[in-house]
């Protein structure tokens, strides 16, 4: 039997990110037999072992979350518990001569207070800028970031009170030819704005009774016109592009030969100017606008936490192109996109709602037009989305302890959440939902003649109401056959989904790895799960289950997501999004666009990148949850999502797309593989940077400060230092600036967050 070592390792409080006392730390021999190292239960939430052979270089070996000692990769040291003890023993190997110590995180300003704001906002945002960082709460306070300060709730609670960017509201702003206020004008064209894919790049307004489209079938000069909605011409000699020197457009440009920044729109007798322009560039396919839209939003849009939650939600109730959804009817996407953008500090419970009545979910997951059974015809109901809305959308498909550990039985096998039966029992209840009635030629909306924006309709012809066994063995129903009780009967099984013990922990593994580490403890899991169950944390939300103000605040105020002290940790910390990297770079720089009232396109990043806005490839996202890649990372147990989109295709063409973003803006043609043709004219801002160029090493402080919140290691630092200031390269100004930007985008310390 080894002997126990019952002495306690001396605790070091985090002061600094780099400088630890070490007078005290523990040397051990072993003489060549094993010993325990006695591991007292926590006195921090977050503590770490080290060893090292020289008391220079410290290797992580264990830790402990607040949950129980665990080791750390690739130094798997084995642990037991002792008895009678809440302590545990690590098995250190026999005849290893070194010291240990351990780290103790009860203070999280381990770093400057602008680097922790800037790590901070990397991952409550698209991406911090400097003006960001800079008036981030209290960030001149010496008490910033210390155990108490309020900064990075305060920051948040600014955010929740910021109107929301809605993204359909955005979109027909900008699709009205009648963007211009023409109250005074008797032919004054109502706001009801859309288009019909089944003629192309077209956009259609109404006036009176009759709805006109513009034609965008032939981009050449005098094949336009205008089309009432049958398609019927009425005016065949206007052509959509004017050729008078004489006209200008809104930004007092001369509307001379193509000009495929404008969509003009043609009102004969009346009105000055006699050109409505559309605000839509129609150099890019319509289905492209709803992409252009969520570009504005990640870039510019000042609620970027609503944003950003935005976006991990639309990546938990994922709708799909696969399937033929229609990515050419860009008001119904938009529609969708807009009950996260909704409800991102509202409740779980109104999404879950929304969504399950979304015509938009209802035609991906085929709930929409679904009858109840004919046992005569052999017909069922549709189970597609009684399964998902268990698996994927609220209880996952195991049961799970409050801190997101499997649960076991007596066996010690995983227990499943729900079988085959209950997926048939609950498909009786998704039955009678059909496509909303549509709203009338004057005022319907997207495609014409479909209605998809609206909830789906009840018709409870079609709807079983035969009583259902819910997971519990309890019965749902039956309700009075009428509207209402079809209501009641999807009401009653969301309701009984969403109270669920799963539905917390399994939603907050999700959020967590949405926005901090892909590793989370089960300490961590149940803090962000108990705020979602009890709706508060630390005293603030709703105090009603399912509160997404809680369960944000939880996943980003949380000590494991808070302290530096854990980027010693290998285990922690994740691999960030292709997509959010390339927004970093954009909001860092102000991307901005001289095309027509600032549209940006990043063309088919899907193809280049594996990701892109409305472009899952499946219900499961872009990448599952548990995803684990082979090599150290699966070998180790760890799960690392985004990896599943990470090879060594899609991560050479991210760095080409990042390079080309510096290098050239967003361009096309002979530039780089994120533009759209030629002449894109969207271009970062460099101004500040160009300013302090002068200096390497400040410059480089500074691009390490907004694209790595100060993570460069002193060796990639001196590296990119020493070529910035090559005397062959004789790199000054913007050139420099440019070149020390492309090369900081490729370091680890900007493609990952700790």
């Amino acid at each position: 039997m080894p002997s126990l070592l019952s002495t306690l390792l001396t605790v070091f409080l985090v002061t600094t990110l780099c400088t630890f006392a070490t007078a005290d730390s523990f040397s051990i021999t072993l003489d060549g037999a094993e010993t325990e190292l006695l591991l007292k239960d926590r006195i921090d939430p977050l503590e770490i072992i080290e060893f090292s052979s020289n008391m220079k270089n410290w290797t992580p070996i264990a830790r402990n979350y607040g949950h129980q000692w665990e080791s750390i990769f690739p130094h798997a040291y084995n642990l037991s518990s002792v008895a009678g003890s809440t302590d545990q023993a690590m098995v250190l190997p026999a005849g290893e001569k070194g010291f240990y110590r351990k780290r103790s995180a009860s203070k999280i300003n381990a770093n400057s207070n602008k680097e922790l704001a800037s790590r901070f906002l990397t991952q409550a945002t698209f991406g911090p800028s400097r003006s960001e960082i800079n008036s981030f709460p209290n960030i001149n306070s010496n008490t910033f970031g210390s155990p108490g300060d309020n900064s990075f709730e305060d920051w948040i609670n600014a955010q929740i009170a910021i109107s929301p960017f809605y993204h359909r509201a955005y979109w027909r702003e900008r699709s009205d030819p009648d963007y211009i206020d023409e109250s005074a004008l008797a032919d004054r064209l109502v706001n009801e704005v859309g288009h019909n894919p089944t003629y192309g790049q077209q956009f259609a307004f109404s006036r009176g009774q009759t709805i006109y489209r513009t034609d965008w079938t032939n981009p050449l000069p005098g094949y336009g016109g205008l089309f009432d909605i049958n398609g019927s011409v009425i005016d065949e000699n206007h052509p959509d592009w004017p050729t008078d020197s004489n006209d200008f457009d809104r930004e007092g440009r001369p509307m001379t030969g193509l000009h495929y920044d404008n969509c003009i729109a043609h009102i004969s007798g009346t009105g000055n100017p006699p050109y409505r322009l559309n605000k839509y560039d129609t150099n890019y396919p319509v289905s492209d606008t709803r992409q252009m839209v969520w570009y504005k939003a990640a870039i510019d849009a000042p609620d970027q936490l609503r944003q950003r939650v935005a976006w991990a939600l639309s990546q938990y109730f994922v709708v799909a192109e696969l399937g033929n959804n229609q990515p050419q009817a860009v008001e119904r996407w938009l529609n969708y996109y807009d009950i996260f953008t909704r409800h991102a500090f509202g409740n779980f419970r109104d999404i879950l709602d929304e969504v399950t009545w979304s015509p938009h979910m209802g035609y991906y997951l085929s709930h929409i037009e679904n009858r109840k059974a004919n046992p005569n015809q052999g017909t069922y109901p549709d189970e597609n989305y009684a399964r998902e809305v268990m698996q994927l959308f609220t209880i996952g498909l195991w049961e799970l302890n409050e801190d997101g550990t499997k649960e076991v039985d007596a066996n010690g096998d995983a227990i499943p959440t729900y079988d085959n039966d209950d997926i048939f029992e609950f498909a009786k209840v998704f039955t009678g939902m059909r496509r909303p009635q549509n709203r009338g030629p004057d005022t319907n909306i997207e495609e014409l003649s479909n209605n998809y924006i609206d909830p789906m309709r009840v018709d409870k012809s079609w709807h079983d109401f035969d009583a259902k066994t819910l997971l519990d063995g309890t019965t749902l129903g039956p309700f009075k056959q009428n509207a209402n009780g079809v209501r009641k009967d999807v009401a009653g099984l969301l309701d009984h989904l969403f109270n669920h013990k799963n539905v917390p922990p399994f939603f907050a593994r999700f959020m967590i790895q949405r926005f901090t580490v892909s590793n989370p403890s089960p300490a961590y899991i149940k803090a962000v799960a108990l705020a979602f169950k009890n709706g508060l944390y630390e005293g603030s939300g709703s105090g009603n289950r399912g509160c997404m103000e809680a369960t944000i605040k939880a996943v980003l105020l949380h000590p494991e997501a808070r302290s530096a002290s854990l980027a010693y940790d290998p285990s922690h910390g994740k691999l960030r999004e292709p997509l959010i990297r390339l927004m970093h770079v954009a909001r860092a720089f102000e991307l901005t666009s001289n095309r027509t009232y600032g549209w940006l396109y990043f063309k088919d990043l899907h193809d280049t990148i594996l990701q892109a806005p409305y472009e899952s490839p499946s219900v499961f996202n872009f990448y599952r949850t548990n995803y684990a890649p082979n090599g150290p990372i699966g070998d180790a147990a760890l799960n690392a999502p985004e990896f599943q989109i990470h090879n060594d295709v899609s991560a050479l063409q991210l760095s080409n797309a990042l390079i080309t973003l510096i290098v050239h803006g967003i361009a096309g043609g002979n530039y780089g593989n994120i533009g759209q043709r030629w002449n894109v004219d969207s271009v970062l801002d460099f101004t500040y940077e160009n300013s302090i160029s002068g200096n390497t090493s400040n410059l480089i402080d500074h691009l390490d400060l907004i694209l790595c919140a100060g993570r460069l290691t002193y060796e990639n630092r001196a590296t990119i230092l020493a070529a910035a200031n090559t005397p062959s390269l004789n790199l000054t100004g913007i050139d420099k600036v440019k070149y020390v930007a492309r090369l900081i985008v490729l370091t680890p310390e900007f493609n990952t967050l700790y």
